[in-house]
């Protein structure tokens, strides 16, 4: 499955495999965006697959937020593909319900 990142009027959209073989790639992306912005939102809900490597790019982003003082909205907590994964990483706090897009 191809991997893309879409940017949906604000809402940065992951779609495919979010997996080794793109996690650079969205560690990039994303390490920019928190250079650049002061509140980003990423959305998990149409990611097929996740694997460890992928996990830890959103560890790291997380981390980078926090330690910067950015407000990060993680949505797609209810994705049944990747849920599992989160949970047994222990990441489930990584993600917001209290998004409200303007």
């Amino acid at each position: 499955m191809n991997f893309q990142i879409i940017n949906n009027k604000g809402v940065f959209e992951i779609h495919g495999d979010f997996t080794n073989a793109h996690s650079n790639q969205a560690a990039n992306y994303f390490n920019n965006l928190l250079d650049r912005y002061y509140e980003i939102v990423i959305c998990l809900k149409q990611v097929k697959r996740i694997d460890s490597r992928a996990l830890n790019v959103m560890q790291f982003i997380s981390a980078k937020a926090k330690r910067r003082s950015k407000i990060l909205f993680v949505l797609g907590k209810d994705n049944k593909r990747i849920s599992k994964e989160f949970e047994a990483a222990n990441l489930n706090n990584i993600f917001r319900n209290d998004y409200n897009s303007k």
